[in-house]
């Protein structure tokens, strides 16, 4: 994310989206009454017009909406910014407008004001914090997952099947051909450069990486063992030790730990609490440790006065994503949970 200098308008911001992660900030920075200012492409119809045709040209104007709803769709990259316009052609004022926010997009935001967290994020955003890619390699002798690692979640890139068994059983099944399809499918679809964790139980792991080194890639290579062979194989490495070295500072490893934390306190030591008013009450008499919200939450009144009350206190704030399994799990147990420093 980007902030473009030189605008005339000092209310607002001027933003250029880069990346769909950035997507993923923005869903939690802006928030509903904010102003949001944008070229769109729109009809520019007056009501009796309507009737003569259905072909009637768009045109570019620029628009600015009083936010009333945020919608990030994260497999299609767009953020849908939704609100009544106040300042435009005077045929648009009062109508609803829909932005589609994408990666190259530019876009600007005037805020009444600025929470701690909010500001927080977007610092986060501007350097790029968490902008390095990490892919993951889940194979076994039958199967190979291509899966990535974001900010909000993993995205599944594709799927290879071996055909050593079942109905698609080749006679002519070579190990060989296998592990150089998987490669060559990573190397269509990851670019230059990026980090691959390969996971995996049995020896096909290991031969995978022996391969792909051999072929004199440009991609970084870690390799993990891991008991499962799908999906579930990636929580099981965001959950270890060594995950922390691999993916340093990255927000999911974060959120893994942080909610496997929380469930281990809530079952043994009991130093951890869930739900508004407890949490709430927890942070008043300073036995928060770090505070976790859903970004749920963290966009409605009550979330954003508990955030508040945390910085007061000067308690650890998390937020979390829903996208991811952790994610879901904090919103069971109301989306605000918090560990503590002793038990209450």
């Amino acid at each position: 994310m980007r902030i473009l200098e030189g605008e005339k308008d000092v209310e607002f911001t001027s933003i250029h989206v880069e990346s769909d992660d950035d997507l993923w900030y923005l869903h939690n920075i802006i928030s509903l009454g904010d102003r949001v200012k944008m070229t769109v492409m729109r009809r520019l119809e007056k009501q009796q017009d309507m009737t003569r045709s259905k072909e009637v040209p768009r045109k570019p104007v620029t628009l600015t909406i009083n936010v009333e709803s945020i919608d990030f769709q994260e497999f299609s990259g767009t953020l849908r910014i939704l609100g009544t316009v106040i300042v435009g052609s005077e045929d648009a004022i009062g109508q609803h407008q829909s932005f589609a926010v994408s990666p190259g997009d530019t876009f600007m935001l005037s805020k009444e004001q600025w929470s701690e967290q909010q500001k927080k994020l977007f610092q986060e955003a501007l350097e790029n914090k968490f902008s390095d890619r990490y892919y993951f390699i889940i194979i076994d002798d039958e199967t190979a997952f291509i899966e990535s690692l974001k900010s909000y979640g993993i995205q599944s890139l594709g799927k290879i099947d071996s055909h050593k068994t079942g109905k698609n059983y080749a006679s002519d099944y070579s190990e060989d051909k296998y592990l150089r399809e998987v490669y060559e499918s990573l190397s269509r679809i990851v670019p230059e450069g990026s980090s691959v964790i390969v996971l995996g139980s049995g020896f096909t792991r290991d031969k995978f990486v022996q391969l792909a080194k051999s072929l004199q890639t440009k991609l970084i290579f870690v390799t993990f063992p891991t008991a499962r062979s799908d999906e579930g194989a990636i929580w099981e490495f965001l959950n270890s030790l060594e995950s922390e070295d691999i993916l340093k500072n990255f927000r999911l490893s974060g959120d893994t730990r942080l909610v496997e934390e929380f469930l281990k306190r809530l079952k043994t030591t009991e130093e951890a609490t869930y739900g508004y008013e407890a949490v709430k009450k927890a942070i008043e008499t300073g036995a928060v440790e770090v505070l976790i919200v859903s970004e749920e939450k963290f966009r409605t009144e009550p979330g954003r006065e508990l955030l508040d009350l945390a910085e007061n206190f000067g308690t650890s704030v998390h937020i979390i994503s829903l996208t991811g399994e952790k994610g879901n799990i904090v919103k069971n147990f109301g989306g605000y949970c918090a560990l503590l420093r002793y038990k209450i």
